[in-house]
């Protein structure tokens, strides 16, 4: 398979998947539809028994969603999931999650917005002592609604949650760990050998073997399952009416105008503030 923005190396039952969209790594609509594309590929390949997310870019796991396209992503119908209540983005999570092989994002940099929500679908994330998290989405004037508004609050619990989404701020990630939203935060030199060792072992579980723990996962959370499709539907309404009020329109036509550049980028916190005090 050839992709734009995935590189795929494959060896010994893992899927190595590197997210590389230069120059600053955001979510694209091109690299929703590739990881749409992987995924039916992983289901007709149960080989592969792990799959390791990671980042071409040194400084970026994902920036965020391209503003650029994230309004037309949701306003254009050819774009949209096809249940009305749920948007791509969260359907692009609820494929991942549901996939037989075990996911693993291993985040060495800055991951924030569309792209911290994706990865909170995965079953693990191992991330760096130097990457910062952040949900940036309420000081631009709308929700987390590719799922990360919904997850945030099942993995840290609401006061937590709210802290992290209303305060727009860059999370550490011993600060991630702690909060219960990654698995561990780990010094740079350590990541890489932690997470090998870890893929070691899980790629000799078998397939079955990891299908009878999702089973029990599965039962012990049935009755998460309705609240969780009504917090996305939740989501997808909050944000249609923030793209409808004028804080989002504003916000969007303002970072338009400085661009998505890695120098706006590197401390985007900081970017929207210095926005908000100019309006």
């Amino acid at each position: 398979m050839n992709f734009e923005t995935l590189r795929l190396r494959e060896e010994s039952g893992r899927l190595n998947v590197t997210l590389s969209n230069p120059p600053i790594n955001l979510m694209s609509v091109k690299m929703v539809q590739e990881l749409f594309q992987l995924t039916g590929f992983l289901i007709e390949n149960p080989n592969i028994r792990v799959v390791v997310l990671d980042s071409a870019d040194p400084e970026f796991f994902v920036a965020h969603f391209d503003l650029e396209q994230m309004e037309e992503s949701m306003r254009d119908p050819s774009k949209a999931s096809k249940y009305p209540d749920i948007n791509v983005l969260q359907s692009l999570g609820l494929a991942w999650q549901n996939l037989p092989q075990v996911k693993i994002a291993k985040v060495n940099g800055r991951c924030r917005g569309g792209g911290f929500e994706f990865i909170l679908a995965m079953d693990m994330i191992f991330a760096s002592k130097r990457s910062v998290f952040c949900l940036p989405e309420a000081s631009a004037g709308f929700v987390a609604s590719g799922g990360g508004a919904t997850r945030t609050a099942l993995a840290a619990g609401p006061g937590r949650a709210l802290e992290i989404l209303l305060s727009s701020r860059d999370f550490t990630a011993e600060e991630a760990e702690r909060y219960g939203v990654i698995n561990r935060a780990l010094p740079d030199e350590r990541l890489e050998q932690y997470v090998n060792d870890l893929v070691g072992r899980l790629v000799l579980r078998s397939p079955s073997v990891v299908a009878m723990h999702r089973e029990v996962f599965r039962r012990a959370f049935q009755a998460v399952v309705d609240p969780l499709f009504s917090a996305f539907a939740a989501e997808c309404n909050a944000f249609r009416d923030a793209l409808a009020g004028d804080e989002l329109q504003n916000t969007i036509r303002w970072h338009r105008g400085i661009g998505q550049t890695r120098e706006t980028e590197l401390n985007l916190p900081d970017t929207i503030s210095r926005m908000l005090a100019e309006r």
